[in-house]
């Protein structure tokens, strides 16, 4: 299901780009084909005729008409066109910034240009830039996607090593019967929260064991101990198809745990070259217990309301 879900996220941000781009086109939104006149200045005055090939360091005026102006290279390739590397920077039109993003050089915006000498050593400069077209499309596919998918896999390599230090560690927690005492100190709580499920009962063991792995970080021990309480549970289900108060109780717990460890998150923060990734060790302890009390105090609520009691009693 969480596959169809990507997937239908992936088309509808496709889809909305080609749409963006596509109505920034029939708008003439980038002015493709339009001349644009730029004043270039020199900060000494440059041989005439410019040298080919060569580099000349520059500035830009009146990109915008409203006296801005950009640092930029001029590359002469004749003498009377060139090129410009214009150096995108705060002062830089907006206009301007999508064709950078279109033609996704490094540092500069490339600009092709004809020109006319003045009176002085500047260059009245007849600007052209290649037409833009599908800006946003390419943001998603190439910034989006590509992007997202490769810093996705870099994340997933760096936290192999944090990953199983962490587990190795809780492993042999559990191989030291810490799990185990630890359910044993949970279990007098956890027969007040589920009054409906005997002591004794496999459920009982399973829900217990859940919860502490859950603390402890051991997400992977965690599931599988998880569907089987819910499997022994629904052993005790007297309506088919109705999730009992013991089934709603143990949802929220699993899914609003106290978190003792939060091994996932200090790996991530880890991975992503946090100076102290285990400084959240407090603040997270401190939220879980409060998500904790906040979820099962609103199942307890909820579970005496008339509403509820009703559609159980009709159900039965």
């Amino acid at each position: 299901m969480l596959n169809y879900i990507w997937l239908s996220l992936i088309v509808v941000g496709v889809g909305v780009a080609v749409w963006g781009d596509l109505r920034d086109l029939s708008q003439g939104k980038y002015r493709n084909g339009d001349e644009r006149m730029l004043l270039v200045e020199f900060p000494s005055p440059p041989s005439i005729p410019l040298e080919k090939s060569k580099r000349f360091p520059c500035t830009i005026r009146q990109l915008s008409g409203n006296g801005n102006s950009q640092s930029a290279e001029l590359i002469p390739v004749s003498d009377t066109s060139g090129v410009l590397h214009v150096f995108m920077n705060d002062n830089a039109p907006e206009a301007w910034a999508y064709f950078y993003k279109a033609q996704r050089t490094p540092e500069f915006l490339l600009v092709r240009a004809q020109w006319t000498y003045g009176y002085t050593p500047n260059l009245t400069v007849h600007a052209k830039i290649d037409p833009v077209k599908f800006v946003n499309l390419s943001a998603v596919t190439n910034d989006g996607i590509i992007r997202y998918a490769k810093t996705a896999v870099e994340l997933a390599i760096a936290l192999i090593g944090i990953m199983a230090l962490w587990l190795g560690i809780m492993k042999v927690a559990e191989e030291a019967g810490l799990v185990s005492r630890l359910a044993r100190v949970l279990r007098p709580v956890t027969t007040r929260l589920f009054p409906d499920v005997p002591p004794d009962h496999p459920a009982m063991g399973a829900m217990i064991m859940n919860i502490s792995a859950n603390m402890l970080g051991l997400s992977n021990a965690a599931t599988p101990l998880g569907l089987k309480a819910m499997e022994e549970l629904n052993k005790l289900n007297k309506k088919a198809g109705t999730a009992t108060d013991a089934m709603c109780t143990f949802l929220v717990i699993n899914t609003s745990n106290v978190q003792l460890i939060p091994a996932t998150v200090i790996a991530i923060r880890a991975a992503a070259g946090s100076a102290n990734p285990t400084e959240i060790l407090g603040p997270v302890l401190l939220a879980t217990a409060i998500s904790l009390v906040v979820g099962i105090s609103t199942v307890k609520l909820l579970a005496k309301l008339p509403i509820y009691r009703k559609a159980l009693e009709a159900k039965g």
